[in-house]
């Protein structure tokens, strides 16, 4: 019997990833990992008592506020706007996880992530014929048990737990991936799909995650949960930023680091017109809460640091049809075939739009779009798609 360590939230997600995982014959394990002191231990902790598993805890906070808070408040003063939750997953929550999964002796990691992961030793073919099969979309997307050929952990542990439909979930029917690569999907829920929070993650990470929700909807986990009675059915979903529960990012920072120095807010050409309270209280693209009446609609095109300026601009200002990313990770390929067609995702939840890929370096890649696009705000993720399967992605400059 193989064994997999499962991050517990005390959400519903991880709850019925771990008795999905159950139902699939899995000797689950479940671990929470401390980050900042608001998470939910006992709900975590009732849900692998309920399900009869072991539960551990990990006291991360100190790894946590080095890489993690650290670099989100670094990046602010920079005049970025990051994505703090993007970098804990590769970083810190799995980094952990499979740490003590190697302690323990544990064959995997799982998590309640709304996405799909391959496995190259699941891909059993020569290499020629994967290659062509991912090019021509005849390979389906599937984690098979180590155990069971024949059984698929996306298909609704073994009919055991009833579906609503088939989810039968295939790849893309155009996929440009190296052979022997694992390999990193959307998840069938569109709307939570969250396999753009994962693309920093490593082969080696991706070679041993299980992501039992990949196949499924939200509403259908929530149904599941009921039907199991788990004490965390009704609830609700987790918050972006966990460790800022309000919400007040300023307000947290300047807790941190201090108030900030204000500064002038200018028009392009360098026209003063007004004063801004910080460069951590805008973010590129803000329209509303600038403070100032224009008569027409004006938006934050850029924050220069070094003069500690606001910039604004009209809505044409913030079109662009190229952007440059850094700190690359490719999932799918070892690197970037010259002017290789991608969709590219800028934001989480947000809908890709088309273009093309030219590797600068091996840590920089510069995006061509198709046509105009709203600007990115620097310090997000793009996230480079052929058709459902993640390529990689990098930070946006």
């Amino acid at each position: 019997m193989k064994s997999v360590l499962v991050a517990m939230s005390g959400g519903v997600d991880s709850s019925v990833a771990a008795a999905l995982l159950l139902e699939q014959g899995y000797a689950c394990h479940g671990i929470m990992l401390i980050m900042h002191g608001n998470e939910e231990v006992e709900g975590a902790a009732d849900v692998c008592a309920q399900l009869n598993i072991p539960f551990y805890t990990i006291d991360a906070r100190e790894h946590f506020r080095s890489c993690i808070i650290r670099d989100f408040i670094n990046s602010y003063k920079d005049g970025e706007t990051p994505n703090p939750c993007v970098r804990c997953n590769h970083e810190v929550k799995l980094k952990l996880i499979l740490q003590e999964a190697d302690k323990l002796g544990i064959d995997y990691i799982a998590t309640g992530h709304y996405a799909c992961v391959v496995h190259a030793k699941d891909i059993d073919l020569s290499a020629g014929q994967v290659e062509d099969d991912l090019l021509s979309g005849q390979a389906s997307r599937r984690q098979t048990d180590p155990d069971n050929a024949e059984y698929d952990p996306l298909s609704r542990a073994g009919g055991r737990i009833p579906a609503d439909s088939d989810n039968e979930v295939l790849m893309n029917e155009e996929c440009a991936a190296k052979v022997k690569r694992n390999l990193l999907y959307k998840g069938k829920d569109k709307q939570k799909d969250q396999s753009y929070m994962l693309y920093r993650l490593s082969q080696k990470q991706l070679g041993r995650l299980l992501l039992p929700l990949g196949n499924y909807c939200k509403d259908e986990v929530r149904r599941i949960a009921g039907r199991l009675d788990l004490a965390t059915a009704d609830r609700g979903d987790s918050q972006d930023l966990c460790f800022v529960p309000d919400g007040d990012y300023v307000t947290y920072i300047e807790r941190e680091i201090g108030e900030q120095k204000p500064g002038a807010i200018v028009t392009k050409q360098g026209e003063v017109l007004g004063r801004h309270n910080g460069l951590i209280n805008y973010t590129v693209g803000q329209r509303r809460g600038l403070g100032i009446a224009l008569g027409e609609p004006y938006y934050v095109i850029r924050k220069d640091k070094e003069r500690n300026e606001i910039v604004l601009g009209k809505e044409a200002d913030m079109y662009t049809d190229l952007i440059r990313v850094r700190e690359i990770n490719l999932v799918a390929v070892e690197e970037i075939s010259p002017d290789l067609e991608v969709e590219v995702q800028t934001r989480y939840r947000a809908s890709a739009v088309q273009g093309r890929l030219r590797q600068v370096s091996a840590d920089i890649i510069d995006i061509a779009f198709n046509k105009k696009e709203k600007a990115p705000a620097p310090g997000q993720s793009a996230v480079f798609y052929i058709g459902d399967m993640v390529v990689g992605g990098g930070i946006v400059e």
